[in-house]
């Protein structure tokens, strides 16, 4: 890429207040089918790119989507205006990002890093014809440690850091199928909201969780980055997806798919940084919440559609989101 000066450079905030959104009639058509409920928009497009950030603030968690199109060579400059960790999770590209007193990080496609970031402005320089899908989820330090309390190994390498950016783990973690379930759920919410904030919060939650086990898992040199080796994990985490409706164990999966019970625990908590009961829960929780946003649904069809009965889908979906049902169905 050929050299730009200062003023070819576009700005991008990760992270602060943003004075007004972007009227929608100013939002190219293409864009508006990627738009979330409630969240400050901001859109713009100079000769060389156009970029729509997205940001909403879900509790501890702050939210910032960028979808980047670059026309020509461009440099842009992600903004920090205060100390910060941010889990990053890239699509559709690889790019190479250059940060203040820190050598150039490759950011590769379909990957997730927790940064600790330091204010100030980075450069990103962009090739011409690059398309690439960038979410931050943003953590501010005091609310870290609290985070990651239940995560030791995670803990510790946090409290090492006090300045600077750089990367938390040694090496970018691949998006698992169950991360980018979950991605995928946020960057398509249409909930409302109250509705929105809550489900969000959540996702945001589980995909901090996930990464600090990949930690966990790593520090422990279990932790194996290659979805061939796991293509059978994939298939069964496919048929938990695809049967919430059915009551299954380890024990059911390990006679389905002809794996001993233990290779088959530690081979799916590898594959996904959370164990196959965590993921089964986790899945049929994600289930129960859609249809309970329908309205139409009574307690009893929900129950049944995750294999639950009904007072215990009720008491697991409360404490799982956070919130009562009986409020939210009023």
């Amino acid at each position: 890429m050929s050299p730009l000066s200062q003023g070819d450079a576009k700005l991008l905030p990760l992270e602060g207040k943003r004075s007004s959104d972007t009227n929608a009639a100013r939002i190219p058509e293409e864009y508006l089918q990627l738009l979330l409920p409630y969240a400050g928009i901001h859109c713009w497009q100079q000769a060389n790119v156009q970029i729509l950030s997205q940001h909403l603030q879900l509790g501890k968690f702050s939210l910032w989507v960028h979808d980047i199109m670059a026309y020509r060579d461009q440099v842009i400059c992600p903004f920090v205006p205060f100390p910060l960790y941010t889990l990053h999770y890239l699509f559709e590209s690889n790019l190479s990002i250059r940060m203040p007193h820190s050598s150039p990080f490759l950011l590769e496609e379909d990957t997730c890093n927790l940064f600790h970031l330091s204010p100030g402005l980075s450069y990103l320089p962009l090739e011409a014809g690059t398309k690439t899908v960038s979410l931050n989820i943003n953590i501010l330090p005091e609310h870290i440690s609290q985070l990651a309390k239940d995560h030791p190994a995670m803990l510790q390498r946090l409290n090492e850091i006090s300045s600077g950016n750089q990367a938390i783990n040694r090496h970018p973690y691949t998006i698992n199928a169950l991360s980018n379930l979950l991605v995928t759920k946020m960057l398509t919410c249409r909930y409302l909201r109250q509705e929105a904030t809550l489900y969000l919060e959540r996702c945001c939650t589980d995909l901090f969780n996930i990464f600090c086990r990949q930690y966990a898992i790593e520090d422990k040199s279990m932790f194996i980055d290659d979805v061939d080796t796991y293509d059978v994990y994939h298939r069964i985490f496919e048929y938990m997806k695809t049967h919430s409706n059915i009551y299954y164990d380890i024990h059911k999966i390990s006679w389905m798919y002809e794996i001993p019970e233990g290779e088959l625990a530690t081979g799916f908590l590898n594959t996904f940084a959370v164990t196959l009961e965590e993921c089964s829960h986790m899945l049929k929780m994600m289930k129960a919440f859609e249809l309970l946003m329908q309205q139409d649904r009574d307690f009893s069809e929900i129950a049944a559609a995750v294999a639950l009965d009904t007072d215990t889908m009720i008491a697991s979906v409360e404490e799982y989101y956070n919130f009562k049902i009986s409020v939210q169905r009023n």
